[in-house]
């Protein structure tokens, strides 16, 4: 094969190639489990507020220089 052919060949299977993509907005079977809300596990019992404080309370102690500190 010369080097011309081999390059129509290459792109033509590119080409190719991309005309079997599906398109990204086909509706598509749920697959995962139904979600639940955050608060209702076992740690926090349903008490959304205590779930909403303690997230709070975590984002307090987070930040960058934390660890540079020690």
């Amino acid at each position: 094969m010369t080097h011309k052919t081999l390059i129509l060949v290459v792109a033509g299977a590119i080409a190719s190639a991309a005309c079997g993509e599906i398109p990204q907005d086909a509706r598509k079977p749920f697959a995962g489990e139904r979600e639940t809300a955050p608060h209702t596990g076992a740690k926090f019992k349903g008490d959304r507020a205590l779930y909403e404080k303690t997230l709070r309370e975590r984002a307090q102690t987070q930040d960058e220089y934390g660890m540079l500190a020690k």
